[in-house]
């Protein structure tokens, strides 16, 4: 009986501990009103500038080999891309400052707990150097980490990942980081062997070794393998006839093993990826499985309300939903209508937009649970479907519209005017029994 007591005593010391710890944590680290409040607009100007970044970091990593890797970007670049991550990260703020003390990195970040809402506020400062990484300080909540300190941090984590000497080695190959009133310029020692190819590749293995398996992979070839033998025996045909087709084999398949009820859910996402393998780019078909076709040859014609570019919005946005998550997806959208609304550019288009909200919402139900894919095979099952089942009119829907006209009439995709127009798109897909599985 004394055991059992001291055992008690024990449990409940432990328990009192780690609660202790837990509260100290949070009082030490988190806040109760956010670093950042102002909420972002995301505008073409945002994702033009974003897209800027990206191209300059592609073409500093595809420089001749042996040079340094020269990371160049100003503040409405780096300001940019936060605004993009606070789309697809909700309660999401970023900002970069330069002042005299050195470039100043601010984020906020909601996190809810037992102790109510609270935010993660976190304030970085880089100092201009020649050599090794300078950071001036690190807080984060009420947490104050000299920069020496934060980098020891950040060297053992490193030690831990990749092996002893790996963090030294990479704060080591930083040369130099140079500010200027409105850019910052970071130059470092290109690794040996390092070349954009090799950062894809592991990247990619990384990827598919936390979030893909042989198995998910086999299903997705077997699927790919009968929408490909369609492809070729119908070379005209609408999406949803591929649909109707792979979802009828996905529930066959799922019949034969009852005693996995997830098993709907696994087939459904692989029909899903398997038309992205076959319809989309290289990019996409890496990210899925792997490449099939060669370079320069074209993917069968599929098409979604007669038109080719509509089916592509649809499958990219249910495929990105799979890969990464909903917001992702959504941002994604948005940002290819905002770029297209610049010069040069289709202009925005509500039509492609009602497409890409089209395929996460399919790629949501199919999906989403057991019952909710259950009930996607057999809508699919149930009879021969036509496109008004499966995608809405897009009547009335404006498109081209220029970057000019897109901010006077919805000055940005925060506004209540755009909203409406989302709205109005959701009920147009709210209103097909498809879309009204599991909500």
């Amino acid at each position: 009986m004394q055991a059992v007591k001291h055992l008690i005593r024990q449990m409940l010391t432990l328990l009192l501990v780690t609660l202790t710890l837990t509260l100290l944590v949070a009082w030490l680290l988190l806040d109760r009103l956010p670093l950042l409040t102002a909420e972002p607009e995301l505008n073409a100007n945002a994702v033009k500038h974003s897209q800027q970044l990206i191209n300059n970091l592609h073409q500093s990593i595809q420089s001749s080999s042996g040079q340094p890797l020269v990371f160049a970007a100003n503040l409405e670049e780096l300001n940019s891309a936060f605004v993009l991550a606070s789309r697809t990260l909700p309660g999401f703020h970023g900002q970069a400052l330069i002042g005299d003390t050195g470039l100043s990195v601010l984020l906020t970040m909601p996190v809810s707990g037992f102790w109510g809402d609270a935010y993660l506020n976190t304030q970085i400062v880089v100092v201009p150097s020649e050599g090794p990484l300078t950071i001036r300080q690190v807080r984060i909540g009420s947490l104050n980490l000299p920069g020496k300190m934060a980098l020891t941090i950040v060297e053992r984590v490193a030690d831990q990942v990749w092996g002893a000497g790996a963090g030294a080695a990479l704060l080591a190959n930083v040369r130099s980081v140079t500010l200027q009133p409105n850019a910052v310029t970071v130059e470092i020692q290109r690794p040996e062997g390092f070349s954009l190819g090799q950062l894809k590749q592991s990247g990619l293995s990384m990827y598919k070794a936390l979030f893909s398996s042989p198995e998910q992979r086999a299903d997705i070839e077997f699927y790919y393998q009968v929408a490909l033998n369609y492809s070729q025996a119908n070379p005209d045909a609408s999406l949803v006839a591929y649909l109707q087709l792979l979802f009828r084999q996905a529930h066959t398949r799922t019949a034969i093993y009852p005693e996995d009820p997830e098993r709907v859910v696994r087939e459904n996402q692989a029909v899903i990826l398997a038309l992205a393998q076959l319809l989309g780019g290289k990019n996409l078909q890496m990210l899925v499985n792997e490449v099939k076709r060669d370079e320069g040859i074209k993917p069968p014609k599929v098409t979604l309300a007669r038109r080719a570019d509509l089916q592509q919005h649809f499958i990219y946005s249910a495929s990105i939903h799979l890969l990464g998550s909903q917001k992702i997806s959504a941002t994604v959208g948005e940002a290819k209508e905002l770029l297209d609304s610049t010069g040069g550019g289709s202009g925005f288009s509500f039509v492609d937009l009602l497409a890409d909200r089209a395929g996460i919402r399919f790629a949501k139900i199919a999906t989403g649970d057991i019952a909710s894919a259950q009930a996607v095979q057999q809508f699919f099952m149930a009879q021969d479907r036509i496109e008004s089942e499966v995608f809405p009119s897009k009547a009335r829907l404006p498109e081209g519209i220029p970057q000019a006209l897109f901010e006077e009439k919805f000055k940005s995709v925060n506004s209540a005017d755009y909203q409406q127009m989302v709205n109005e798109i959701d009920r147009r897909l709210n209103a097909l029994p498809l879309y009204q599985i599991a909500r």
